[in-house]
C-alpha cells in the first residue's frame, strides 16, 4: 500500500482557491471603500514568512488566507455593520485561534500583526487601535501556546484583554492616569467582553476548525490519550502485549520529545496508536504471545512477512474507522518508513538464497515526515529491540540505542524530518537516560523469617 503525500494538480488546485480568496478579500475592502494597506501588509507578511524568515510547518497558503478573509469579514462586521470600537475586533480571539491550531508562535505573531494593522484601519488608520491590539494578541498567543487545559485559553483572553485595554488607556490618556472617565469604563468592558467572549468562542469552535484545517491541538491529543478512549480500551484488552510496548514507547517518545522542542503530547499521542493495527491478529506480534506458542514456525517467511506488514494497512483502516485525526494516522503509516521485515528477511535467504528478496521485505513507506514520528519509530524499535539484552547494563544499552540511531540514519530513514545531527544527539541521551531507569536494578531484600 502506497500513502499518496500529495499530487501537483492539487497543489495547484489549492493555489488558484488562495489566490480566489485573496480576489474576493480585495473586493470586500473595494465594495466598503476600506484601506487597502492591510491586504499589502499581508501579502509581505507571507513573503517574509516563506521565503525570507522560512518558518518551519506554516500553514498552506490556502488556509492562510481562509483565515484572513475570515478575520476581514469579521472586522467589517464589527466595525462597519454593527458599529462597535475598534477595540472590540476580535483579534486576541484570533490570536489564539491560531496559536492553539498551528503551535507556531512565529505565525501567531505574523497573524496578530496583520489583523491589528486592519484594525487600525477599519477605524480610519488609528494608530491606538493597532497597537492595543496587538499588545493584547501577542500576551494572549503566548499564554495559550500549547494550552492542555480549556480553561488556559479562557485565561489568555481575559490577561489579553486587560493587556489590551491598558496599553489603549495608556497611548489614549494625554493628562491624568489617575481619573478613570466613564467613557475609560465603557472601553475596559469592551476589552474584557471582546477577551472573554472571543476566548469562548475559540473554546467551542476548535473541533471544526480542526476538521477544516486537518490539524490537531493539544486539548484533542489529551482526549485521544484518554484509556477509556475506545480503540485504546480495545488495545489494553485485546493486545495487552502491544498496549505495554507502545506505553514504554510514548514515554520514550515524550521525553525524547521535550529534549529537542518538538510536541511531547503529539509523540505520547502517536506512541499508543503506531501499532493499532495488531489489534486485528494480536497472536502473531511476540510481545502478546502466551508461553511463546510461535505461531510462526509453520509459515512460510513470505506469508508471516505479510501478515506482520499488513498491521499498517490494517492500522489505517481502524484508524480512520474510528476518525482519528491525520497526524495519527500518519503515525500508523509513518514509523517503519521503508525498513526490513528483517528477522522473516533472514529466514528467506536461508531458503532462497539465490533470490533477491530485499525489495519484497520493506515495508511500503513514506518514510517519517515529522521529527515527532521519526522519534516514535526510533523507540519502536530500541523498545523491543531493549528486550533482547541478557544483561541491560548502562554500556550495553549506550551500545544498542546509539546502533539503532546510527543504522536508521545511514538507511536514510531519517532524511525527511528536518532533524539535525544535533537534534538526533539529544534523542538518543534521552532514550539512555530512560531506558537505564527502566532497567534499574534492584537489592536482594532478605525474606522475613517471622511471616
Amino acid at each position: 500500500m502506497k500513502i499518496k503525500l500529495g499530487e501537483p494538480r492539487a497543489g495547484l488546485s489549492k493555489c488558484a482557491a488562495a489566490v480566489l480568496i485573496f480576489a474576493a478579500t480585495g473586493f470586500v475592502f473595494y465594495a466598503y471603500s476600506l484601506d487597502y494597506s492591510p491586504l499589502f501588509i499581508a501579502v509581505l507578511l507571507v513573503f517574509y514568512a516563506k521565503y525570507i524568515k522560512r518558518i518551519e510547518n506554516i500553514p498552506p497558503l490556502i488556509d492562510i488566507y481562509l483565515l484572513g478573509a475570515l478575520a476581514v469579514l469579521t472586522s467589517i462586521v464589527t466595525a462597519v455593520f454593527l458599529k462597535f470600537s475598534g477595540y472590540a475586533i476580535p483579534a486576541i480571539g484570533f490570536a489564539i485561534l491560531v496559536t492553539v491550531l498551528f503551535e507556531n508562535m512565529d505565525f501567531s505573531i505574523l497573524f496578530a500583526f496583520f489583523i491589528s494593522s486592519l484594525g487600525a484601519s477599519v477605524e480610519g488608520q488609528n494608530f491606538n487601535v493597532g497597537v492595543s491590539l496587538f499588545t493584547g494578541a501577542l500576551i494572549a498567543s503566548r499564554i495559550a501556546f500549547r494550552a492542555r487545559r480549556r480553561s488556559q485559553i479562557i485565561k489568555a483572553g481575559l490577561i489579553g484583554a486587560i493587556v489590551q485595554f491598558f496599553t489603549a488607556i495608556a497611548l489614549e490618556k494625554q493628562f491624568s492616569f489617575l481619573y478613570f472617565s466613564s467613557t475609560d469604563v465603557s472601553l475596559l468592558k469592551t476589552c474584557l467582553i471582546n477577551g472573554i467572549l472571543s476566548a469562548i468562542v475559540v473554546f467551542w469552535v476548535i473541533p471544526l476548525f480542526e476538521y477544516v484545517f486537518k490539524v490537531v491541538t493539544d486539548i484533542s491529543l489529551l482526549e485521544l490519550s484518554d484509556f477509556n478512549y475506545p480503540l485504546l480500551h480495545r488495545l489494553i484488552l485485546e493486545a495487552p502485549g502491544t498496549y505495554y510496548h507502545s506505553l514504554v514507547v510514548a514515554n520514550l517518545s515524550e521525553a525524547a520529545a521535550e529534549s529537542i522542542g518538538a510536541n511531547p503530547l503529539l509523540a505520547r499521542a502517536g506512541a499508543y496508536y503506531h501499532d493499532i493495527g495488531k489489534l486485528l491478529k494480536p497472536n502473531y506480534f511476540v510481545e502478546n504471545l502466551v508461553g511463546y506458542k510461535d505461531v510462526h514456525k509453520d509459515l512460510k517467511p513470505s506469508m508471516s512477512k505479510m501478515i506482520i506488514m499488513n498491521h499498517v494497512t490494517d492500522g489505517i483502516e481502524l484508524a480512520e474507522k474510528y476518525r482519528l485525526n491525520r497526524k495519527i494516522v500518519d503515525f500508523i503509516a509513518q514509523h517503519h518508513g521503508r525498513s526490513l521485515v528483517y528477522y522473516f528477511y533472514q529466514k528467506a535467504k536461508e531458503l532462497e538464497p539465490s533470490v533477491e528478496h530485499e525489495e519484497d521485505y520493506r515495508y511500503p513507506g513514506p518514510k517519517p515526515q515529522s521529527r515527532e514520528i521519526v522519534i516514535v519509530s526510533l523507540a519502536d524499535a530500541i523498545e523491543a529491540l531493549s528486550r533482547t539484552l541478557d544483561e541491560p547494563t548502562p554500556s550495553r544499552i549506550e551500545e544498542m540505542v546509539r546502533d539503532v540511531v546510527k543504522k536508521r540514519f545511514l538507511e536514510g530513514e531519517l532524511d525527511e524530518s528536518n532533524l539535525t545531527l544535533k537534534d538526533l544527539e539529544k534523542i538518543t541521551q534521552s532514550f539512555i537516560r530512560m531506558l537505564n531507569a527502566l532497567f534499574h536494578s534492584r537489592i536482594n531484600y532478605p525474606k522475613d523469617t517471622h511471616s
